[in-house]
């Protein structure tokens, strides 16, 4: 399947979930529909909401797509109207599968979190907490999740199975891009301790949710 047919799919599938949300959805959307901001810049989809539109971006996963959505991210970040919305395409020929991790290893994860906030390591705390946020993914959707994660992917998927709200997904973004910036070396990224414990309070939602699928 070539990369043309993997977004198509993406895109078939985000359709009836948006309209269902109050939107138009526009795919390949022409010039004119785009505001001026956007120029040079032609999105795989447009979602038009009565609060605010969304611009849809498919991208196959690779070494490669964290710098083009860092790059897509900058270009909205000052837009008050729209959001950037990026979903994944699995790469052709990926194959390594990952082991769910059990409970008890996602609540000691999510202890030694709290621990490292509770001394000031607010950016290993970080990383730790997407760490524990892919496992608790993985152990809510194993089929979806089979496989490594970006976490821009893990918060469309939980948002979309309404795992998490519209304002969790807003906090997780944000704390993805300070986590996307630390791990290619700009180490005074970091999150501050109000919004890592809020992301310990999604996790041990998250966690709850799990615990009642498998009761």
């Amino acid at each position: 399947m070539n990369v043309a047919e993997q977004s198509r799919q993406v895109i078939e599938r985000l359709v009836p979930q948006l309209e269902a949300d109050g939107y138009t959805v526009y795919v390949e959307p022409s010039r004119d529909l785009l505001p001026p901001f956007m120029e040079g810049y032609i999105p795989d989809a447009i979602a038009l909401g009565p609060k605010k539109n969304l611009a849809i971006e498919i991208i196959v996963e690779g070494a490669k797509s964290t710098d083009k959505v860092n790059h897509l991210q900058r270009r909205f970040q000052n837009e008050a109207d729209w959001e950037l919305r990026v979903y994944y395409a699995r790469p052709a020929g990926s194959h390594s599968i990952l082991q769910q991790q059990s409970q008890a290893a996602i609540e000691d994860s999510m202890r030694s979190v709290e621990w490292l906030v509770s001394g000031g390591q607010n950016a290993p705390a970080l990383l730790l907490a997407w760490g524990t946020f892919e496992a608790l993914g993985r152990k809510l959707f194993p089929e979806k999740f089979a496989r490594p994660q970006t976490p821009e992917r893990l918060i469309e998927v939980l948002a979309g199975e309404r795992q998490i709200t519209p304002s969790e997904a807003d906090l997780l973004r944000k704390l993805a891009r300070q986590r996307n910036e630390l791990i290619h070396g700009n180490l005074e990224a970091s999150a501050n301790p109000s919004e890592i414990g809020n992301f310990v309070g999604v996790l041990r939602m998250l966690l709850a949710s799990s615990q009642e699928a498998t009761s």
